[in-house]
């Protein structure tokens, strides 16, 4: 009866120590896949900056065309030939339509 106490009792630290030996390996690994993750995590949040990144610049370049053509229509020069094409005369001397102010006795 006394070996079969102290035979338990054996057995139950061959567990206990194969228990502690797993919780290092796993600890172990775990300590070893953390930089690989984070790294990974690292490179997609760069992916996803350089994309906004480059659709920030190109949303810029199109606000920059829009700016040139508003500034481009809105010229003097275009709007002389406009007037021309449109038959306004805007650089001739004005005529007058209606007489204003004066009785006609």
């Amino acid at each position: 009866m006394i070996d079969n106490v102290q035979n338990e009792t054996v057995k139950s630290g061959k567990h206990g120590v194969m228990g502690v030996v797993l919780l290092f390996v796993l600890v172990g690994s775990m300590v070893c896949m953390v930089p690989v993750y984070m790294q990974n995590r690292i490179n997609r949040l760069y992916g996803t900056f350089y994309g906004l990144r480059e659709k920030a610049s190109l949303l810029n370049r199109e606000i920059l065309l829009k700016d040139y053509e508003i500034n481009k229509l809105t010229s003097m020069d275009h709007l002389a030939k406009f007037a021309e094409r449109a038959g306004l005369g805007l650089n001739e001397v004005p005529i007058k339509v209606m007489v204003t102010g004066v009785t006609s006795e």
